[in-house]
């Protein structure tokens, strides 16, 4: 068999794109849509490409296309999404699930929510050493630009925030403002699928 022949028999990569969809249609959509084209098997609720089991809840039918995909995107949007179960969206523990199997994965995060973790941390927080402690007195109230602090817990899970600087891997967060740049992440990220694909070989356990 040829290498033209090899590389056409290969499986398709899977992706699972994870990401909140009210306001962000769009967005969802063509970041799969853009995925598809470069030959990824994506798996999203939203573009309807993720297999479900009747008798399990939509949370676990998530968590399992976590655990069947090689990779996982994650697009962390000024809305927190659904809590189905627990004290997390259904986003939030898909992509804490991503991390805590060390799938192969990248994350982009609005750059709101980077700009209100600067802002909010000084009174989230009690004095000390990192990691510090959460201050019990902090209130948050739903905001036109940040609908609940739980996304800046997301993204210091993203960043690996409670493990030192120095140790951390897999902690990269590509921050965006516009569509277009989202899809400059996936074009970088992920069109190169044969190093995409040594990335994910190399990280199996």
């Amino acid at each position: 068999m040829g290498e033209h022949d090899e590389k056409a028999a290969e499986k398709p990569l899977k992706i699972m794109v994870a990401s909140t969809v009210l306001n962000s249609q769009d967005i969802v959509e063509q970041v799969c849509s853009t995925l598809s084209t470069y030959g990824y098997q994506v798996m999203n609720s939203h573009f309807k490409t993720i297999p479900t089991n009747p008798k399990i809840s939509n949370l676990q039918n998530c968590l399992n296309a976590v655990e069947a995909s090689d990779l996982v995107f994650g697009i962390i949007t000024p809305r927190y999404g659904a809590v189905i179960a627990g004290d997390l969206s259904i986003t939030h523990q898909e992509m804490r699930r991503a991390i805590e199997l060390e799938k192969p994965r990248w994350f982009v995060s609005h750059r709101d929510i980077y700009v209100a973790r600067e802002l909010l941390k000084q009174y989230m927080y009690l004095p000390g050493p990192a990691p510090q402690a959460a201050n019990p007195d902090f209130v948050f109230k739903r905001t036109g630009v940040l609908d609940d602090i739980r996304l800046v817990h997301q993204y210091n899970d993203i960043i690996r925030n409670e493990i030192d600087p120095d140790k951390r891997t897999g902690h990269w967060v590509d921050e965006y403002y516009r569509l277009a740049d989202i899809l400059k992440v996936v074009e970088t990220q992920f069109k190169d699928i044969d190093r995409v694909r040594a990335i994910v070989e190399a990280m199996k356990p």
